[in-house]
Formats: structure tokens, C-alpha cells, sequence
């Protein structure tokens, strides 16, 4: 059963993941990660394999697509390959969820996207997708020397905004999102569409589909 929640309206700011939270990227994602292990000769990854890798980063994505013990050289390698080609391809298939881009645009709070996605590939995706604007702050994975499940790059989207954190929301897809927000001291909104699986870290509530998001809770 899902949680009791407040209505999103009650937030005045949402820090919200990327991937498998805001877009379907992952077409993109796999597609890149295939690329780099074809190109080496490793097996491709599947759909499947896939959601249990993303959400760290494109090196821990790419290392963990590599069999276990792959050498230094070839990981650097992988990693130059994929991001090669997704810097390309990063916005072929990717799409906001339904509902969501719109909903942030007529929205009367701030929003920011705080990923473990590298911050240029982040501020790439966006602007390819004409959404650069609805964001008050974009954090990246490389914006601070920690990422998430740490609560730093969530402070460093909230910095000098003057938002108390109760008034501040977290929603992401992966364990990680709903950790950083939970340390962060912010109200935690996990998603199951996407790529991880938030309920097992307790976020203050589970939302099945996009539609609920700006619905009243």
C-alpha cells in the first residue's frame, strides 16, 4: 500500500534523479554500453542486467557491463568508447516520462536535476531536449567530490536558495536517490518506473506512475 503524501504543490523546491526518474534514456544508455563491448569483443548487455547497473555513473556502468577483473587499460578503453558514442546518440530515443515535463514547467516551485550522471552529459541531455530551463541548478556527478547516496551534491542544489528542507523533495528512481535525500534531511519520493527499486530504502512514498506526481496525494 502506498504511503499517505503530500501533494507536490506543498514543496518549494524538487530535486529530481535523471535517468529512470525524469527521462527513459534507456535505449541510450543500453545502446552505448553495447557499442563499448562489441568493440572490445565482450558479450552486449541486456535490458534486464542493465537496470541492475545504472544509477553510479557511466564508470560504473561501463565496468560493471566488463567481466569481472578487466584490466585498467581496457576499462579506460570502454569508457572512452561509450562516451564517444552516447555524447552522439545521448538524446535518439530518450524522452521525459509523460507528464512530467510539463508539469515542471506550469509548476510554481524551483526544480533542479541531481544525478550521478557526469554534469556535462547531464546539461547535454537537457539542453538537446529544450529543458535546460525549467532547472534552477543542474549537479552532476563530477559537481562535487562525493555523489549520491552522499547528501553533498543534494546541498550543493539547494545552496544559497533559502528553502528550509522541509519544504524540500527528493524523487529519484534507485536506492541512492532516496539515501541522499534521507541524509540531506528532505522529504524522499521514490519511483517504480524507473530503472532501480527506491522501496527498499523507505522513501516517504511510492509513486506507480508518472501521473501521480503532480496529482494530489
Amino acid at each position: 500500500m502506498k504511503a499517505k503524501r503530500k501533494g507536490i504543490e506543498e514543496f518549494d523546491l524538487v530535486l529530481w534523479d535523471l535517468d529512470g526518474t525524469l527521462v527513459d534514456s534507456r535505449m541510450d544508455l543500453v545502446g552505448a554500453t553495447n557499442v563499448a563491448m562489441r568493440a572490445l569483443g565482450y558479450p552486449t548487455v541486456s535490458f534486464d542486467r542493465f537496470s541492475q547497473m545504472v544509477g553510479q555513473g557511466v564508470r560504473h556502468l561501463v565496468t560493471s557491463a566488463l567481466p569481472a577483473g578487466t584490466d585498467p587499460e581496457t576499462v579506460e578503453e570502454a569508457i572512452e568508447i561509450f562516451l564517444v558514442w552516447y555524447r552522439r546518440h545521448l538524446a535518439d530515443t530518450t524522452r521525459f516520462y509523460p507528464g512530467l515535463r510539463e508539469g515542471i514547467a506550469h509548476s510554481k516551485a524551483l526544480h533542479a536535476v541531481v544525478s550521478n550522471k557526469r554534469e556535462d552529459l547531464c546539461r547535454s541531455l537537457l539542453a538537446r531536449l529544450g529543458a535546460t530551463e525549467l532547472f534552477v541548478r543542474i549537479v552532476g556527478g563530477d559537481t562535487c567530490p562525493e555523489r549520491k547516496p552522499h547528501p553533498a551534491p543534494l546541498f550543493a542544489a539547494m545552496e544559497g536558495l533559502g528553502i528550509p528542507t522541509d519544504r524540500i523533495l527528493m524523487v529519484g528512481d534507485s536506492p541512492v536517490d532516496i539515501e541522499a535525500g534521507k541524509l540531506a534531511g528532505v522529504t524522499t519520493w521514490g519511483v517504480l518506473w524507473g530503472f532501480g527499486d527506491p522501496a527498499s530504502s523507505r522513501p516517504d512514498a511510492l509513486l506507480s506512475d508518472p501521473s501521480e506526481v503532480f496529482s494530489r496525494g
